[in-house]
């Protein structure tokens, strides 16, 4: 059975930085992660290949701009997770994770961000399911144990066999800090760990479906990047939700929004990684944020979105 005893007034918000070099400039960079720092928050979270826009080029250029800025701020409060195992940034499923790969990835990460550095998590690991690719997980799942022994945390992302990291060291089932897609379109990534780490540690992407709006994307928005499509019978529930009667305070009055409420009820979640594009989404959901922990009956909001959950159109 899955604890959930968390308190969502102790879920994290973590500062994500997928689309820094694809939409969102540097000094755009450097004013979210600022604002986000000066409101109190800490937990940034990149990856060696973002952005993912196909450009090899700006392979690992969120990571060298997060760098450059921590050399020029030393004394921050940052606690960075990075994910690492992709060779490029253009959208292919081949890896690096032997453990010569993790360890020298471990050390270049040590040495760009020193203190800074709070989490590395492996990334999207498409390996097949035989002998020799089980072998080869338990020897990542090894260097990552040695990791975690020296005082980092370690974490998963778009893991395609989690049964092979789990029967590689059971031991550290709790330990692993697994990024899922969720939101109220889908909670499959979660329940896939769920099977083989019931405890670990859930830390959900995507919760406003790639910036899902009222009103039709714009050029250059974060659907069209992705190229993420939502059905218009399922916005148009969700608008219908929000101008519906119902008992959720404080009341969400934009799609973003309806999303943090959403997650930030959910007791299998322990952090939320949120995505804005510039500093005026930033303060909207900072603030949105700030009032659900003073205001939310967790109760009643489990409540109102298991029953909106249950009443969205599926695919």
């Amino acid at each position: 059975m899955k604890n959930t005893s968390l308190s969502p007034d102790h879920k994290q918000l973590i500062l994500g930085t997928a689309l820094w070099g694809w939409g969102i400039e540097r000094a755009q960079a450097y004013e979210l992660l600022e604002q986000f720092l000066l409101s109190g928050g800490t937990m940034v979270d990149t990856a060696t290949n973002y952005p993912i826009n196909k450009r090899q080029e700006d392979f690992g250029l969120a990571v060298r701009w997060i760098a450059d800025w921590v050399r020029q701020n030393t004394s921050s409060k940052l606690a960075l997770t990075v994910k690492i195992g992709s060779k490029d940034n253009m959208g292919s499923p081949e890896v690096s994770l032997s453990p010569d790969d993790i360890d020298r990835a471990s050390s270049t990460l040590h040495s760009q961000f020193g203190s800074a550095l709070s989490c590395v998590s492996i990334h999207w690991d498409n390996r097949a399911e035989d002998d020799i690719d089980g072998a080869t997980i338990a020897d990542t799942v090894e260097a990552m144990s040695r990791l975690e022994q020296q005082g980092l945390g370690i974490g998963l992302s778009g893991i395609r066999h989690p049964e092979l990291y789990y029967k590689a060291d059971p031991s550290l089932s709790r330990k692993w800090a697994i990024q899922v897609k969720e939101n109220l379109k889908t909670h499959a990534a979660r329940a896939a760990y769920e099977a083989w780490f019931p405890d670990a540690k859930y830390l959900a992407y995507g919760i406003n479906l790639g910036g899902l709006k009222t009103e039709a994307a714009k050029t250059n928005s974060s659907m069209e990047l992705r190229n993420i499509n939502i059905p218009q019978a399922f916005t148009q529930k969700l608008v219908d939700f929000l101008n519906e009667p119902h008992a959720f305070e404080p009341r969400p009055t934009t799609l973003n929004e309806l999303a943090l409420a959403a997650s930030f009820v959910n007791p299998s979640l322990s952090g939320i990684v949120i995505g804005p594009r510039n500093t005026d989404q930033l303060d909207n959901t900072l603030n949105y944020w700030k009032s659900l922990q003073a205001q939310a009956d967790t109760s009643t909001g489990q409540k109102v979105f298991t029953r909106l959950f249950e009443e969205l159109p599926s695919d």
